[in-house]
């Protein structure tokens, strides 16, 4: 019953080092629900990804602009990872604080059942990468993030992600930044695996040749990109993400920004036509809820009452008298 939230998962961590191994490029979309990862999860993929972006948009109706809290990120990752097969790398913007507040971070995301997270060098309030206006703390400071990470982590096999915003940072050039904001990148990028690391992540390298010059320059160690729609990045396909020899891909807004706009189009015909009919695409409740796991909660609850019934009998011990109880 995959479907089926539970309160354990096995070492998911592990999974994703495996999948590391055998696959070239991790495809790994976004989520940021409970319906977004079981429509995701459904899909195949292996592995997914928790946007802090639409999470803060869905919980708590705020863009992402450091408002959402490292707790809710963390029970927001609870319930994904609880009805995934597919093991959750999350964002944990920038550990939300100091060594201490990034050790505990780690812990909430392990306790969570996700399977990494990354850490960025962004100062705080941090913001999305994609916006501008942000900057990154120094070096020193950045490194100690990782480190608190990398010692916190309880799991040997959780993955640790390094994640430099240093390549659009307002002190590097902001939207003008060139060739020196991409090697401070690149620099970051060096140390923070030196200081225990698994995979690094530079936000939004500008064309496909710095893609190509990053992950050489950071070989043998994996690189992490993520693709948003006409982003700084580019839009990149799968392909685009593998040939250019990243081992993960994240594709943050692929269900988010699909669902506003879905969201949009339905919320304005039932305004002005006076019903929604067309944008529901023939469904009835009964469709949504299977997307969100009916078959598998109906299926225990009857494999539940008939182990019930079969194995211990409440009618047996409905029937006792006395002389029984002795």
């Amino acid at each position: 019953m995959a479907n089926l939230p539970v309160a354990y998962k096995t070492n998911q961590p592990k999974k994703l080092r495996q999948l590391m191994k055998e696959k070239d490029c991790i495809i790994c979309p976004g989520v940021f629900d409970g319906i977004s990862a079981h429509i995701a999860n459904a899909a195949g993929f292996d592995a997914l990804y928790l946007a802090g972006s639409g999470a803060s948009g869905s919980v708590i109706g705020e863009p992402d602009l450091s408002v959402i809290t490292g707790t809710e990120l963390a029970d927001t990752a609870r319930m994904i990872v609880n009805v995934c097969d597919a093991p959750v790398i999350a964002d944990a913007d920038t550990g939300f604080g100091g060594p201490l507040n990034v050790a505990r971070t780690v812990a909430l995301y392990e306790g969570a059942g996700v399977a990494g997270c990354h850490i960025e060098d962004q100062t705080y309030p941090k913001r999305c990468g994609q916006l501008a206006g942000k900057d990154v703390v120094d070096l020193e400071t950045y490194l100690e993030r990782i480190v608190a990470a990398v010692k916190a982590r309880q799991n040997p096999d959780f993955l640790i992600i390094a994640r430099t915003d240093a390549r659009n940072a307002t002190k590097f050039g902001g939207e003008k930044a060139g060739e020196e904001a991409f090697q401070e990148g690149v620099k970051r990028l060096k140390a923070a695996l030196e200081a225990g690391a698994d995979v690094a992540f530079m936000e939004s390298p500008r064309t496909k040749d710095e893609a190509e010059r990053l992950v050489k320059a950071l070989a043998p160690h994996p690189c992490m990109i993520n693709v948003l729609p006409n982003g700084l990045t580019g839009n990149y396909t799968t392909e685009d993400c593998k040939r250019l020899g990243f081992k993960l891909a994240i594709y943050p807004c692929t269900g988010f920004i699909p669902a506003a706009i879905a969201m949009e189009k339905s919320y304005a015909a039932l305004r002005d036509k006076g019903t929604d009919l067309d944008h529901c695409g023939g469904w009835q409740i009964k469709d949504f809820f299977e997307r969100v796991g009916l078959k598998a909660s109906w299926d225990f609850d009857r494999e539940v009452a008939e182990r019930t019934r079969s194995d211990i009998n409440p009618k047996k011990y409905e029937e006792m008298q006395g002389h029984d109880l002795s």
